[in-house]
């Protein structure tokens, strides 16, 4: 229940405002449009503003009202105007003309910065994206700042402050084939800044800077922060030695460290702090963390002090580690690749990668995917037990065993596909097996035909399931060159002018001796002295599958004449063979050469 004055006030206050809104009612007054113009536009046409304006001739509204409001906003949607008025220029009996009064965001001429140092400006320039004569709002520039502010903060100048200025157009000055045009600060005009112009750039060059402005970004990147002191609060049994050492980037400044800079870089920080948490977590301590954290600022700014409060737990140890749902393998080849043994310590991060995978791939899950089961999935269950024990169970899910099916090539504009699938050990028919697949992916690198990163990326292997049984598989290259070319001449007063000129066609086809892509070496190189004769010519080829085999035949034929003290000649030929062996396993490889020389004293 209301108080009855309350209710009093209430019914007064609603007696005005219908009183008000009926005046209103009344007092409202609709004009038709007799005619629109457009003042202050600069850089946009009168009939583009009153097209998106909305409002015809003869349409009738209300100001202030419903339509106009809307034509405004339709205006402002445009995002060419900083401000916007609606004026009744003239009124006839029942109609209006309007004039729309704009003011156009300034059109951006060039971005400059100044006062960096530490930072390059090619670094500084990748963080202002501006184009000549985009409209420039004052929010796109402090992003810019925002963004600069940021790089600065990464590379540990915490102190940088950048101010933006801008500069209108001042003068110009005509020489005989440039124009010098001084733009001045929109608060300083005693600071100017000249940009010179070539006098054909454009007829109408002039007119276009009126409403340009030159945007500055001023940096000041004051010191460095530098890091004096680590402290750990809360660590008894890890000393706080150790958990400096955890820290990848972040240490202390020390007077015998002079290689060292000790600057404070806050996302290395962040990335530090996680490396504690793994370290304990490596020695034990699973329930580790990091209650809180600060960073202590003093000498303006310029060296701060780390305080790090953690949290270390129990230090556990494996006491069970028990299997489930493993049909193929028995529990010790599994206990074998985990690699861990009753009373161990439970370090979860070398437990994860022997379980899922490391770099040796021997984990527990390349046991299964390099033997065709490529859905093969793990899950883990940790039961603490007795305070400072963990019992593991491994629940594992065998499904499938996957051959595979189609094998194919993407991206190989040149090189024949015949070379590229005899590099390869995923076969069709076998079973899937995820270290050839890797092996596969090293064999194409080696041969230094295609991008690596695009090999190694996430899309140069695909693999796609066809059925419940086969697997296709696709490798996608991405073609460089690998031939060499090489050219030099010199000049010295003992031998004169010598030189030479080799190539090299790593990706050569000599049953297509105009094209590329058959995977032999052609080689070529001559060299030459002028004023004591020497010169030599070498003509290499080499066949690295000889019929479709991994054998390798090479051959080498050569020519020196040397003429100083005596006149000699050299001629001959290298015979080269290797091939691939299988025993002890793949990765040897047995090679020999037969050599013949002629020599000659003339």
């Amino acid at each position: 229940m209301l108080h009855p004055l309350f209710k009093k006030v209430f019914n007064i206050l609603f007696i005005i405002s219908i009183a008000s809104s009926f005046s209103f009612a009344q007092n409202a007054k609709y004009l038709k449009v007799l005619g629109v113009s457009v003042e202050g536009n600069k850089s946009i046409e009168s009939g583009t503003v009153i097209a998106n304006f909305g409002l015809k001739i003869g349409d009738e509204i209300q100001i202030p009202g419903d339509k106009t409001l809307d034509a405004i906003k339709r205006l402002y949607s445009l995002n060419i105007f900083s401000n916007i008025e609606l004026i009744t220029e003239k009124e006839i009996a029942d109609g209006a003309y309007l004039k729309i009064v704009v003011t156009e965001f300034p059109r951006i001429e060039k971005a400059i910065h100044e006062g960096n140092d530490g930072i390059s400006n090619s670094k500084i320039e990748e963080k202002i994206s501006f184009i000549r004569g985009q409209i420039l709002k004052p929010q796109d520039a402090y992003k810019v700042r925002q963004r600069l502010l940021k790089l600065y903060e990464e590379d540990g100048y915490l102190n940088a402050s950048i101010d933006i200025k801008y500069y209108e157009f001042g003068r110009a000055d005509t020489n005989k084939n440039d124009i010098s045009v001084y733009w001045r600060n929109q608060k300083n005009y005693s600071d100017e800044y000249e940009i010179t112009y070539k006098k054909d750039e454009s007829p109408n060059l002039l007119n276009k800077l009126q409403n340009r402005v030159v945007l500055k970004f001023d940096i000041k990147e004051n010191d460095k922060v530098t890091v004096r002191k680590i402290v750990f609060t809360g660590n008894k049994k890890i000393t706080s030695s150790d958990l400096k050492g955890s820290m990848n980037d972040t240490e202390e400044a020390k007077w015998w460290k002079f290689w060292a800079s000790a600057r404070l870089d806050k996302k290395k920080y962040e990335e530090d702090k996680k490396s504690i948490v793994k370290y304990y977590f490596r020695n034990g301590y699973r329930d580790a963390d990091i209650l809180s954290d600060s960073l202590v600022y003093s000498n303006n700014k310029k060296d701060v002090t780390i305080y790090i409060n953690v949290v270390e737990g129990n230090q556990y140890r494996l006491r069970n580690i028990t299997w489930e749902g493993n049909t193929i393998y028995p529990v010790a080849i599994l206990n074998e690749r985990l690699e861990f043994k009753k009373g161990d310590i439970y370090n979860y991060e070398k437990f994860e990668q022997n379980l899922r995978g490391n770099e040796k791939q021997s984990d527990v899950s390349a046991l299964f995917l390099d033997n065709g089961y490529l859905t093969f999935q793990l899950h883990t269950d940790e039961q603490r037990v007795e305070g400072d024990s963990v019992d593991v169970n491994i629940k594992l899910e065998e499904k499938n065993q996957f051959k595979i099916g189609d094998v194919n090539i993407l991206g190989n504009d040149k090189t024949k596909d015949k070379v590229i699938r005899r590099e390869l050990y995923t076969i069709p028919g076998d079973f899937f097996n995820r270290a050839l697949l890797f092996r596969s992916v090293q064999q194409l690198a080696n041969l230094q035909y295609f991008n690596v990163e695009k090999l190694y990326g996430p899309q140069g292997i695909d693999y796609q399931l066809a059925n419940d049984s086969t697997v296709s598989v696709a490798f996608r290259v991405e073609e460089k060159s690998s031939d060499y070319l090489n050219a030099s001449v010199g000049y010295s007063g003992s031998y004169g002018v010598s030189g030479s000129v080799g190539v090299t066609l790593n990706n050569f086809a000599i049953d297509h001796p105009f094209t590329i892509g058959g995977g032999q070496i052609l080689s070529f190189s001559w060299q030459f002295g002028v004023s004591t004769l020497y010169r030599t010519f070498t003509l290499g080829f080499t066949e690295p599958w000889l019929y479709n085999t991994p054998t390798m035949v090479g051959v080498e034929v050569f020519d020196t004449r040397q003429q100083y003290i005596y006149d000699l000649r050299q001629s001959g030929a290298t015979l080269r063979a290797g091939r691939r062996l299988k025993f002890p396993d793949d990765y040897f490889y047995l090679q020999g050469f037969l050599r013949y020389q002629y020599n000659n004293v003339l």
